[in-house]
């Protein structure tokens, strides 16, 4: 649900933010906190070169300007995340979907990581 709010507020209108809110406050329900989170981060070309290759139609049509706006968001919200442990990912230069030494270094930072925030930034050359 969080995330949802995060779209909602970069694409709706105050008055429709405003309509938003009070239905998500009365709909919401307190879920769990999860084991952990992984907040994978890379730039807007780096993510716009990787929607055009995926080939999904729907997705061609997200703008550069769209794709900054919620980097930033989410930027802004992971900031101050203490919900969870959180694990933020440098994802520009790895390739988790079909790489799998790159996956797989992940998975073993996943298994030694200590404390309640960490920082994943691979060196692409040497995984």
């Amino acid at each position: 649900m969080q995330k949802d709010r995060l779209f909602a507020e970069i694409t709706l209108d105050a008055d429709e933010f405003a309509l938003y809110q009070q239905i998500h406050d009365k709909l919401a329900v307190a879920a769990p906190a999860p084991d952990l989170v992984i907040y994978l981060q890379a730039p807007a070309r780096v993510l716009t070169d990787r929607i055009r290759r995926r080939g999904v139609p729907a997705e061609q049509r997200i703008e550069a300007e769209y794709l900054t706006r919620l980097i930033d968001a989410y930027a802004r919200f992971f900031h101050f995340y203490d919900e969870a442990p959180l694990l933020i990912v440098n994802a520009a230069e790895i390739d988790l979907a079909t790489n799998e030494s790159h996956y797989a270094a992940l998975v073993e930072h996943i298994a030694n990581m200590t404390g309640t925030r960490a920082f994943f930034n691979p060196n692409p050359t040497l995984l």
